[in-house]
């Protein structure tokens, strides 16, 4: 007990030297939490701003889906041409002809037999 009272305190530039590097250590990676936490918050704020991208552009698809079903109701269809005064008139379905592409070649001719 007596021997440690009467040591000197040895306290060098080693210790010295260790404490200022741990000090920079530590003040590096708070700038790097702060640094990744910053970029964080950007990229869900990024991943936000998609999610509500793609949904508007989900409901945009969705309106031009209906839009294209209004538009090829055949009902409508039937009753705007009569209320413009079309010549277009309604066919029987037995005058119908049923082409089938054709199979081989891949190049498609249309054939007109009188």
């Amino acid at each position: 007990m007596n021997k440690r009272r009467s040591q000197a305190n040895t306290f060098g530039a080693s210790h010295v030297v260790i404490l200022i590097g741990a000090a920079f250590m530590l003040a590096v990676a708070g700038v790097m939490h702060a640094y990744v936490k910053n970029r964080q918050v950007e990229v869900a704020r990024e991943i936000d701003e998609t999610q509500r991208h793609i949904e508007e552009i989900q409901e945009q698809t969705k309106l031009i889906l209906v839009n294209k079903d209004r538009k090829l109701n055949r009902h409508l269809i039937r009753n705007e041409l009569s209320e413009r005064g079309s010549e277009l008139c309604s066919i029987p379905p037995q005058v119908v002809e049923v082409v089938e592409p054709a199979t081989g070649s891949g190049d498609a001719v249309a054939v007109s037999t009188p």
